[in-house]
């Protein structure tokens, strides 16, 4: 085997081991963050209320594509957001066949508290790290938010199994 294609399969070694890393890191601190959420409030609402929070008033089809997940799973989610009073269902101008999703005030309330909380809780962990890891993760947040800024790829595309 010549030295750069050895070198390419130890860096895909080192990637590897480092995403696995990366992996059970983020599970730990998503389990840490949801452990304060209200019961009703599973991921896929929280992902849903997100998802319709950032941006204009959505179809239904439209958040399960987003999501990821039918349109009937989607449709048992947001029947709940709305049940809870999280979101609002209004009429399309358009076409009136069609409702767009959108944050009430309560889930806008619920989404803010969340991310006060959130955001306490690691400012505190973080604040109690020794001052070489606070440098580390501070000069390796550009490349976690290049991970969370990549363009997203079918789901199936560039497993290693």
């Amino acid at each position: 085997m010549d030295t750069a294609r050895t070198e390419r399969a130890d860096a895909a070694e080192d990637s590897a081991a480092m995403a696995g890393r990366l992996r059970m890191a983020l599970v730990e601190l998503g389990r840490r963050l949801r452990k304060d959420w209200p019961d009703h409030l599973t991921p896929s609402r929280l992902s849903a209320l997100t998802t319709i929070a950032a941006g204009e008033p959505l179809p239904v089809g439209e958040l399960a594509r987003r999501m990821a997940v039918s349109t009937p799973t989607v449709s048992h989610i947001v029947d709940a957001l709305e049940r809870l009073q999280l979101i609002d269902r209004r009429p399309d101008p358009r076409d009136r066949r069609v409702c767009r999703l959108v944050l009430s005030d309560a889930g806008d309330e619920l989404l803010d508290d969340l991310g006060r909380r959130n955001t306490g809780f690691l400012a505190d962990r973080i604040r109690r790290l020794p001052a070489d890891q606070r440098a580390g993760l501070t000069a390796a947040l550009p490349a976690l938010e290049a991970l969370a800024a990549a363009p997203e790829r079918p789901h199936n595309e560039g497993l290693d199994r």
